[in-house]
C-alpha cells in the first residue's frame, strides 16, 4: 500500500518539557523499553521459553547548553537528594495532526558531564537516564 512521504513523523516537530517546562535548546531524545525475561526450560523440549518478568527504561536527552538547568539537578544528588522529574516528549506532523506524546515518571539522572568544551564547537549536553513508568497521552 502506497502512502504520502509528507504524512511521515519526524523530529523537527519534536518537543521535550522538563518538570512542565519546554526545553528549548533539544536536539534529540530517546525513550527505549527493554523487556526483561526469564528462560523457562520445558520437560522433553530442546528449544526454552521465556518469560517476561519487568522492563527496564532509559533514554538520553541531547541538548544545547545554554543554562545551568541539568546542572542544578545534578547538584541535587550531590546533596544527597532525589530530585522528582518528570519528562514530557512529543514527536508529530504538524500539516497532518498525528502525535505521539509520552508522559515518562521517576526519572532519574545517572550521571552528566558537569563541564566539558571544545574550541569553536557549540556547547552540547547527553543525558542519560532512567525512569519508572510511562504511559500515553493524546496517542493520534
Amino acid at each position: 500500500m502506497a502512502f504520502n512521504t509528507n504524512e511521515t513523523l519526524n523530529g523537527s516537530d519534536g518537543r521535550l518539557w522538563i518538570n512542565d517546562t519546554p526545553c528549548a535548546t533539544i536536539q534529540s531524545f530517546v525513550l527505549h523499553q527493554t523487556n526483561v525475561y526469564e528462560d523457562i526450560n520445558k520437560a522433553g523440549q530442546l528449544t526454552k521459553s521465556r518469560r517476561v518478568v519487568g522492563i527496564e527504561l532509559t533514554g538520553t536527552i541531547s541538548k544545547l547548553k545554554i543554562d545551568n538547568t541539568m546542572s542544578a539537578l545534578m547538584e541535587e544528588y550531590k546533596n544527597g537528594e532525589t530530585p522528582e522529574i518528570k519528562l514530557i516528549g512529543l514527536m508529530q506532523n504538524a500539516k497532518t495532526g498525528m502525535m505521539q506524546r509520552a508522559v515518562i515518571k521517576g526519572v532519574t539522572f545517572g550521571e552528566m558531564d558537569l563541564i566539558n568544551f571544545e574550541q569553536k564547537v557549540v556547547a552540547k549536553e547527553e543525558i542519560p537516564f532512567e525512569a519508572e513508568d510511562y504511559y500515553y497521552q493524546d496517542l493520534t
